[in-house]
């Protein structure tokens, strides 16, 4: 009994030569592994080492941010600059063409080197004309600021002039009340922000004629004041779009054909 099984146990206790040659190849295949995992990360701890050092591009919208920063401080060739980069990029975010853009030159930029938004004003406009200005539903200087609030500030800044002044923002007003409002009065100051003066300057149904146009204006004040973010009315997410679009379809219309109306960054 038990002798049927005629295998010696030396085979288990000495491993053949094809046992050997299969250890030494799966030695050998996990070195080989272990070198190449080893090379793959030296390859990307060097990828990453260039990427660091690398200059980083900037993003178009983050050149705008920087460069509309401190804006009433720059020449007027380097505010048509900037403006002109704003106008390409949010038009051509919406996927429109850029021609037919008015060129603009340091020729459309009233500048000011005094303190304060007033006394800005003061030095680029005949405060004549101003406070005796009389035409109904465009204003002699519109002023876009970033929100309602800056808006306030701006009027309350402004209310030693003894100017009359159009309070253009969704605060205290409704669209219809301004609209009725401009219908009857005039202001030779109107103070408002992007989106509120584009609604306003849109045809009434029935009519060619808009509330607020700007067939008699020879300032737009585009407001440097930087909110908390440091963002201004130019850079905002919230409010660049509709000032872009504000300059391109009423301020450049009647820059092709008058020269008499000017851009500001007070």
């Amino acid at each position: 009994m038990g002798g049927d099984d005629l295998d010696s146990d030396d085979e288990f206790l000495n491993p053949s030569v094809e046992d050997s040659a299969e250890v030494k190849l799966a030695e050998k295949v996990q070195r080989e592994e272990e070198h190449a995992e080893k090379k793959r990360k030296r390859e990307q701890e060097d990828e990453e080492e260039k990427a660091a050092k690398a200059p980083k591009k900037k993003s178009s919208y983050k050149v705008l941010i920087q460069a509309g920063r401190d804006l009433e401080k720059q020449s007027a060739d380097e505010q048509a600059a900037f403006l002109s980069m704003s106008l390409k990029h949010y038009v051509q975010m919406k996927g429109d063409s850029i021609e037919g853009l008015v060129t603009l030159r340091r020729s459309h930029f009233l500048t000011s080197l005094e303190d304060t938004m007033a006394a800005r004003l003061k030095s680029v406009v005949t405060m004549k004309n101003l406070k005796t200005w009389k035409p109904i539903g465009t204003s002699m200087v519109i002023i876009v600021c970033v929100s309602a609030r800056r808006a306030v500030a701006v009027l309350k800044e402004l209310s030693g002039m003894k100017i009359r002044a159009a309070k253009l923002f969704a605060k205290h007003m409704s669209v219809e009340e301004q609209k009725e409002m401009l219908r009857t009065e005039s202001f030779g100051i109107a103070v408002g922000t992007p989106n509120r003066l584009q609604l306003l300057c849109e045809p009434e149904k029935g009519s060619n004629k808009a509330p607020l146009y700007l067939g008699k204006t020879s300032l737009v004040v585009l407001d440097t004041h930087a909110n908390e973010k440091g963002f201004t009315v130019c850079t905002l997410p919230d409010t660049a779009p509709d000032t872009i679009n504000f300059i391109k379809e009423r301020v450049m219309p009647q820059m092709r054909t008058r020269k008499d109306i000017k851009l500001a960054f007070l």
